[in-house]
């Protein structure tokens, strides 16, 4: 296979792993309620996506980079609004 459709694999795979998250996080927002939110699932999901984005940094693979820096960053955000709701 090319590298070029590897890429373009590795980036539209990303894409739709990254966004996965956005779903809960609109939810959380939506209605204002984390309750039914694992807060464990999303730490070891965000410490996932941070070790392959070291990954992806050292294979200096862009894809890798791109979406693992978006999934962190949403999964970090339904972390902090799961810890923020649960008062």
């Amino acid at each position: 296979m090319q590298s070029d459709t590897v890429e373009m694999l590795g980036l539209v795979a990303g894409f739709i792993g990254a966004f996965a998250f956005a779903p809960q996080a609109v939810k959380i927002l939506r209605d204002r309620d984390a309750s039914n939110v694992s807060a464990l699932s999303y730490a070891m999901i965000l410490t996932g996506a941070l070790l392959w984005l070291a990954y992806g940094v050292f294979r200096a693979a862009p894809s890798i980079i791109l979406w693992n820096l978006v999934a962190a960053g949403l999964a970090a955000l339904v972390l902090l609004l799961k810890l923020r709701r649960r008062a």
